[in-house]
C-alpha cells in the first residue's frame, strides 16, 4: 500500500510540515523562556498564535508522525512477536523475557524520535500504513518491564499479573501480520 493513499499531502509536504511544525516548537520555547516575566498583552498574544499554529501544524502530520514512530518498532516486529510468543507459552522466563524486550524496546524509543527529527533521513524510509500503532503495544510494555522485580515484595506487580499484561499484549498483536 502506498502512502500516498493515506495521507492527501506528498510525502514532501509532510516531511516540510513536520519540519515547520518542530520550528514553531522551538522557537515558541525559547521566546517564552527569554519572555516569561513579560506583561506585555502583544507578546503574550503572539504566543498564543504560535501556540494555535503549532498545534494546527502537528494536527496536519499527526499520523505520518505515528507511522514514523512506528517504524523501528515495525521493522523489528518479527522479534517482539516471537519473544512474546515463546514468554506466551512458557519458553522464556520473566528475567529473560524482560531483558529481550526491555532494551531493544528502548533503543527503538530513541530512534524514533531521532526519526522525527531527522527530516532528510525520513524522506529514504518506507512507512508501511499496516504498522499504524504497532509501537504503542509495545512501548506500553515499558513501565511493565521495568516495574517487575521478583522479588515481590519490590515489585509493581505479581507474576500472575505481569504474565496477563503481556498475553493481552499478544492479543493486540495479532492483528498485525507477520510476513
Amino acid at each position: 500500500m502506498n502512502i500516498s493513499k493515506i495521507f492527501p499531502k506528498s510525502r514532501q509536504q509532510l516531511i516540510e510540515s513536520l519540519e515547520f511544525s518542530s520550528f514553531l516548537y522551538e522557537i515558541n520555547i525559547s521566546l517564552e523562556i527569554k519572555y516569561r516575566k513579560t506583561n506585555n498583552r502583544s507578546i503574550k498574544f503572539f504566543f498564543k498564535v504560535v501556540n494555535w499554529w503549532r498545534d494546527w501544524e502537528f494536527d496536519q502530520v499527526r499520523e505520518y508522525k505515528q507511522l514514523l514512530f512506528d517504524y523501528p518498532y515495525w521493522e523489528s516486529r518479527q522479534y517482539y512477536c516471537q519473544r512474546i510468543q515463546k514468554f506466551v507459552f512458557n519458553e522464556l522466563s520473566i528475567a529473560d523475557f524482560i531483558s529481550e524486550v526491555l532494551y531493544p524496546s528502548l533503543s527503538n524509543k530513541e530512534e524514533a524520535f531521532d526519526l522525527i527529527e531527522d527530516f532528510q533521513r525520513q524522506a529514504s524510509i518506507e512507512l508501511d500504513p499496516k504498522s499504524f500503532g504497532f509501537s504503542k503495544i509495545i512501548s506500553d510494555l515499558t513501565p511493565i518491564l521495568e516495574g517487575f522485580e521478583e522479588d515481590q515484595e519490590e515489585s509493581f506487580f505479581t507474576e500472575k499479573e505481569f504474565r496477563e499484561i503481556i498475553e493481552n499484549a499478544a492479543i493486540k498483536l495479532e492483528k498485525y501480520s507477520i510476513e
